[in-house]
C-alpha cells in the first residue's frame, strides 16, 4: 500500500466504538472521496467538588438563635400539648353524652311503657259508674257552668272562689 492509504480497523466493545475495516485515501489519487466518520468528543465529566468540613462554622450559632430556637419549640409543643388535652376532653365528653342519651332513651322508653300499662289498667266507664252511684256525682246543669274567659291554654287554674250568680 502507498503512503497515502491509510487502514483502520473498528472492533466493538462495550463501552465504545472502534474502527471497522474500512480504507481511506488521501493525496491528488483519490478516485471516490470518502468521508471519513466524525469522531466523537469524549464527554468528559467535571469532577465532583468536595466541600471542605468546616466544624467551626457548623457549631457556631448567636445565643440570640439558640434562645429563638429553643423558646419556639417550646411554644409548639406547649400548642401541641394543649391540641392532644383538648382532643382528649372532646372525646370523653362524646363517650359521656353517648352514654346519657342511651341511658335517656331507655328511661323515656320504660317511662312510655309505664304511662301506657297504666292507661290500660285504667277503666272510665267503671270510675264514672262508682263515682254516680256510690258518691251520688251527676253531670251539672246548664246554670251551674259558669264561662271564664281566658287565654288558649289547654287548662284553667283557679286560684279563687267562683261568684255563685250571673251577673
Amino acid at each position: 500500500m502507498s503512503r497515502n492509504m491509510r487502514s483502520r480497523r473498528r472492533t466493538r466493545s462495550s463501552s465504545r466504538r472502534r474502527y471497522d475495516s474500512s480504507v481511506y485515501i488521501d493525496g491528488n489519487t483519490v478516485r471516490k472521496v470518502e468521508v471519513r466518520p466524525a469522531r466523537r468528543k469524549a464527554v468528559r465529566r467535571k469532577p465532583v467538588e468536595v466541600i471542605p468540613e468546616r466544624p467551626h462554622r457548623a457549631v457556631h450559632m448567636s445565643p440570640g438563635y439558640v434562645v429563638f430556637l429553643v423558646a419556639s419549640i417550646l411554644v409548639a409543643a406547649s400548642v401541641l400539648i394543649w391540641y392532644v388535652r383538648l382532643r382528649s376532653e372532646i372525646t370523653a365528653s362524646q363517650k359521656v353524652i353517648s352514654k346519657l342519651e342511651t341511658q335517656y332513651s331507655t328511661l323515656k322508653q320504660s317511662n312510655d311503657e309505664e304511662y301506657d300499662r297504666i292507661l290500660a289498667s285504667v277503666d272510665l266507664e267503671e270510675i264514672k259508674k262508682k263515682a254516680m252511684t256510690e258518691y251520688g256525682m251527676k253531670y251539672p246543669d246548664e246554670n251551674q257552668v259558669v264561662g271564664i274567659s281566658g287565654k288558649d291554654d289547654d287548662y284553667v287554674r283557679q286560684y279563687g272562689k267562683i261568684p255563685d250568680k250571673k251577673q
